[in-house]
């Protein structure tokens, strides 16, 4: 979709306002933290810095907010990222582009880009398994574990083509969204069973064979969502705007 022609160069006029710009905001963002890490440390952070491991059951303060302390406020992220996700599809689904519009030309499965990136593909997916269960304690988590797992799927589309990926490795997006917002719902409806406010998290030891006892938290399938509706509206609104399909 890239024009035939590149667009004229700016004047010299345009260039030196916008780095006059570039340097306005950059100087008021530099001011603004500077203000913010020299301000006192004796603030709400210090509580859930505090409370993080004891109450939250992770050593990741991040991922603790976000799954715990947080958790309705992601709940609602999660969801506005769904509906993002499959208004992009309802919008593009019935679009079509006119035959002279259209590239020509197939992917080649047997280029050496392709064979790599099908080859990464695996070694991603455990990447993000690996960010995902470890984000409790650690860096990862469900957010960026579903970016993880997005990426090599996109570079799947790019390089081999949307009907390549979609016969072979696509699933149905719309409906991953809605099992993962599905779970996260579940999971802050189980607290009530147990007499708990909404979307309380709680925390266990598991005894697993040859490991031993594994820190364990319900906030974890509350994550599973958030990994699922990442992943799957990541992929289905950046697939949608770059399939070409041809006019009935």
């Amino acid at each position: 979709y890239l024009p035939e022609q590149s667009p004229a160069e700016p004047s010299r006029a345009r260039r030196l306002r916008d780095a006059a710009v570039s340097l306005a905001a950059g100087g008021g963002v530099a001011a603004l933290v500077y203000a913010v890490i020299t301000r006192p440390l004796d603030t709400v952070a210090t509580e859930i810095l505090a409370l993080s491991l004891p109450e939250g059951g992770g050593g990741n303060v991040v991922n603790v907010i976000l799954v715990d302390f947080r958790g309705f406020d992601t709940l609602g992220e999660i969801t506005v990222f769904g509906i993002a996700g499959l208004v992009v599809h309802a919008m593009l689904r019935s679009a079509r582009m006119l035959p002279e519009t259209q590239m020509g030309g197939q992917a080649d499965p047997l280029l050496i880009p392709n064979l790599v990136a099908r080859l990464l593909l695996p070694l991603a997916l455990a990447v993000s398994l690996y960010l995902f269960l470890r984000g409790h304690n650690l860096p990862g988590g469900g957010f960026i574990a579903g970016l993880v797992l997005a990426m090599p799927m996109l570079m799947q589309y790019v390089l081999s083509g949307t009907e390549y990926v979609e016969q072979r490795l696509g699933f149905d997006y719309p409906r991953v969204i809605g099992l993962g917002l599905l779970a996260a719902l579940l999971t802050g409806l189980g607290s009530w069973l147990l007499g708990y406010p909404y979307m309380t998290s709680h925390t266990f030891y598991a005894a697993v064979p040859l490991l031993g006892k594994l820190p364990m938290a319900s906030a974890m399938a509350f994550d599973i969502g958030v990994y699922a509706v990442v992943a799957a509206g990541t992929l289905l609104m950046l697939a949608m705007m770059g399939g070409v399909r041809r006019p009935m």
